[in-house]
């Protein structure tokens, strides 16, 4: 089947071969790179929790099952963890096959060494179509033109909100009017901190996905193109910072960090605030865990009509100890397939998955909310990839925007605090690798 075109009748095929258990069989065999003669093991370093994990098997037993010869054996290491199991992997000389490469460390990954490029086994595979993918998406996984790893999913993050709540205030929901002084204004007049409601999530983020959301509607910005210079000390984005930090510590209409362990750190899944933001890899778990109605909306916009949001997203490498690159691409090739993406990420609704058609797919799924379509807006209109992604020194720079937007969030730091630190160790981070980039 192309990968072009999903028509109804094979997605039905495949829709009904995820309800049964079974997993269809996605491309054909390479043309160009035999199969094994004998059985061979191919590794992975993924990190996927533990109610995942039973999706991950059963695609993996069906791909086993259509290639005999290849043999599957999973490490799996914690979100937490994996970015620095990895370097200690290739420092002792025991890296996998193939590995989750979040979409921060492909650069850094790759001048250590511990992903190879792949761009002259990916690109010739017509069949694979690596066109069909988001630009966007690929955008992360490129070095000097040439790919060293591909994305399975690449999301925005947009505005969530509590059906329920909204409804029992009597406010209307947000839509594509919506400004960031309205969601201010619903906020206020949704919390009830002495009932333990507040308007907002009390999130504060300044990471890859999530700072264009909370500085791009003020015109802010964390570094430049280049990623050569810190610029958070603008005027914009030190408005943007003040907005955020007074609602939630002056305006109080998003929970202290005492308030939100009363409700294991996730008041938002626990129904008790009225806006958050939402990528589609959340999904999931809102529909397993909420006891609430919820929909999402467009990113509010600015006071002058700019609306922006961040995309993020992660994907797999192969690794140059592996010996057997072929092998791998014969794994990959199908799993980040339109078929496998979808039965992956879409029909599972886990998140975003870097292919168009398959986005359309996770549409229809049952996790999808409502108005799902504006995921595909702000990915078409108005997201834009986060920074840190192209620099040698993006995992530290990103560990000191981490530590600061926490310390905001928990109101340990001012924003004045905050802006100081991350403009001095962030250039001092990008200052440190300039002359190896």
């Amino acid at each position: 089947m192309s990968t072009k075109q999903l028509s109804r009748r094979n997605f039905l095929k495949l829709a009904a071969a995820s309800s049964t258990g079974a997993v269809v069989g996605y491309l054909g065999p390479l043309s160009n790179i035999a199969s094994a003669q004998d059985t061979v093991e191919l590794t992975f370093g993924r990190h996927w929790e533990a109610a995942f994990r039973p999706r991950q098997a059963e695609y993996d037993e069906g791909f086993m099952e259509r290639h005999p010869d290849i043999k599957i054996n999973i490490t799996y290491n914690t979100w937490a963890d994996h970015n620095n199991v990895v370097p200690a992997w290739a420092a002792a000389g025991t890296l996998p096959d193939i590995i989750y490469v979040h979409g921060s460390r492909v650069v850094p990954w790759a001048h250590e060494g511990i992903i190879i490029d792949i761009h002259d086994i990916v690109t010739p595979d017509e069949e694979f179509d690596v066109d069909n993918m988001w630009e966007e998406s690929l955008r992360l996984y490129r070095i000097d033109g040439r790919l060293h790893a591909l994305p399975y999913d690449h999301g925005p993050l947009i505005l969530g909100y509590n059906v329920d709540m909204f409804d029992a205030a009597g406010l209307d929901y947000p839509d594509e009017d919506w400004t960031m002084d309205d969601l201010r204004n619903a906020a206020l007049e949704l919390s009830n901190p002495d009932e333990f409601q507040w308007g907002w999530s009390g999130e504060l983020d300044l990471g890859n996905g999530g700072s264009d959301f909370f500085l791009g509607a003020w015109g802010g910005r964390k570094m430049n193109d280049d990623e050569t210079e810190m610029i958070l000390d603008s005027p914009e984005s030190r408005e943007a910072l003040n907005f955020w930090y007074s609602l939630i510590h002056e305006e109080n209409a998003g929970p202290s960090a005492t308030e939100a362990e009363g409700f294991g750190d996730n008041p938002w899944q626990n129904g008790r605030c009225g806006m958050a933001v939402v990528p589609t890899w959340e999904t999931p778990s809102l529909r397993a865990f909420a006891s609430f109605n919820w929909d999402v909306a467009p990113t509010p916009m600015g006071a002058d009509g700019v609306r922006r949001t961040g995309a993020f997203g992660s994907g797999y490498g192969i690794t140059p100890t592996s010996g057997q690159p072929d092998v791998a691409w014969r794994y990959l090739r199908e799993y980040l397939s339109n078929e496998g993406m979808i039965f992956m990420w879409s029909l599972s609704g886990r998140g975003s998955p870097a292919r168009p058609e398959a986005l359309e797919v996770w549409f229809t799924s049952e996790p999808a909310p409502p108005n799902a379509h504006y995921y595909r807006d702000a990915m078409f209109d108005y997201a834009v990839t986060g920074r840190p992604y192209q620099t040698i020194a993006g995992a530290q720079v990103s560990d000191v925007l981490s530590r600061e937007a926490e310390l905001l969030r928990l109101g340990e730091t001012t924003v004045d605090g905050a802006i100081a630190a991350i403009m001095e160790e962030g250039q001092a981070a990008l200052d440190s690798v300039a002359d190896d980039m």
